[in-house]
């Protein structure tokens, strides 16, 4: 395909947009609000990698996506309507996640999407494709019910032309170094569907080209150790909690009573976890409370923010720019660049091909079985515990910073 270029918005650290430039994509055009986020897009503009160079001729600037057109887009580029194929971006994820209190289209930036939207049809582009957490799967739209909100998003699509493909996706399956499962919706005109790729890993590294998953070890061993100014340690109450924890093991956090689950659905504090070397990583998160390591030369240490960008697969050259909490901020938000790639190359193999058998465009695609089992668990679920669970006191301790 000639014109395999594509616009970028909510582009954050640009992840999925030097993903994407690896696998032969061009980067015309990429826009955060983030003063942070520019700045790393801007700083890394030009950078060689794996024989590209990242946004080399793009327009990359400080945009609110809400007072952005296709228009102005177009014209800052030099493109007219339709000549570009792709959209991509990351619309924020914090309204759908557990430590955005999953408050969706309540908070403003769940609605950030139809913007997206927006502009995918003032540009006219053949495909769009986004990024969000995994709990967009099960949210629930105004109407209370769990999953509505997705099929809401995938409404507001099909009514601008674009039918959906929704996948869940473990970064780990696809050789980063970190079980991070997220969901990538995939956006395109009728009867022009591409193939997902396929994983090439997985826990076992079992069947023809498939290997093991890529160890937390594995990645720290590719980059220089830290500097003494990188290391953090644990103090007070978090030290002695922390103390005797083995690798793969946190503190507990007891949640609400439930009727299933009297004692509480415990999990693990935020920024109390040591990780298990052996395995990929956890997911790395937009806070600073990443997990800790036991390290044989500084003891127990937070993973620094060069460690947690190797994670997620950015190049060791990649610049982040802002404070410490900016660069983790960044690093958490972003799409893996290899999983980016991957992506890219599947698209790119299918960009000259056309699909011959028209997609069906007044009705949804149905999800996959899987995904539409999970959104059934999360009703019956709530059906059992969700009338306790609201009642109960919150017996959860305050989290440890």
């Amino acid at each position: 395909m000639a014109n395999n270029c594509f616009v970028s918005l909510f582009s954050g650290a640009g992840g999925l947009d030097l993903g994407l430039e690896m696998a032969g994509w061009r980067g015309l055009y990429a826009a955060d609000i983030d003063p942070a986020a520019v700045a790393t897009l801007k700083a890394n503009q030009g950078r060689a990698v794996c024989g590209t160079r990242f946004l080399d001729d793009a327009v990359v600037e400080a945009a609110d996506v809400q007072l952005l057109t296709g228009p102005k887009i177009l014209e800052s580029i030099g493109y007219s309507k339709g000549q570009v194929p792709l959209l991509v971006g990351g619309p924020p994820c914090q309204s759908w996640s557990s430590a955005g209190r999953q408050k969706g289209f309540a908070d403003p930036r769940g609605r950030l999407f139809t913007d997206f939207v927006r502009i995918a049809s003032e540009l006219d582009v053949r495909w769009l494709m986004f990024e969000n957490v995994r709990g967009l799967l099960t949210a629930r739209g105004p109407d209370g019910r769990p999953g509505s909100a997705l099929e809401l998003i995938r409404t507001q699509l099909l009514a601008a032309g674009f039918q959906t493909a929704v996948h869940l996706v473990n970064a780990a399956d696809y050789g980063v170094g970190q079980r991070r499962v997220r969901l990538i919706v995939f956006g395109y005109r009728t009867g022009d569907a591409f193939d997902f790729p396929v994983a090439t890993h997985d826990r076992h590294g079992v069947g023809v080209d498939v290997h093991p998953w890529v160890a937390l070890d594995e990645v720290l061993g590719s980059i220089p150790e830290p500097s003494p100014d990188e290391i953090i340690r644990p103090s007070g109450l978090l030290a002695d909690q922390m103390r005797n924890l083995m690798p793969g093991t946190g503190v507990k956090s007891p949640g609400k009573a439930e009727t299933t689950r009297p004692g509480g659905h415990w999990g693990y504090k935020q920024g109390a976890f040591v990780a298990d070397p052996a395995k990929p990583a956890r997911t790395v998160t937009a806070s600073g409370q990443q997990d800790w390591l036991r390290d044989p030369k500084y003891g127990l240490r937070r993973l620094s923010p060069r460690e947690c960008a190797a994670i997620q697969s950015f190049p060791p050259s990649w610049s982040f720019e802002g404070k410490r909490a900016d660069q983790y901020r960044l690093i958490g938000n972003a799409v893996p660049p290899k999983l980016g790639e991957i992506l890219g190359h599947a698209l790119l193999r299918h960009a000259g091909k056309r699909d011959s058998t028209p997609a069906t465009q007044h009705k949804l695609v149905p999800l996959p079985s899987k995904l539409a089992f999970a959104i059934r668990y999360t009703e019956r679920e709530e059906a059992r515990n969700g009338e306790s669970r609201r009642a109960a006191p919150d017996r959860r301790t305050k989290r440890v910073a």
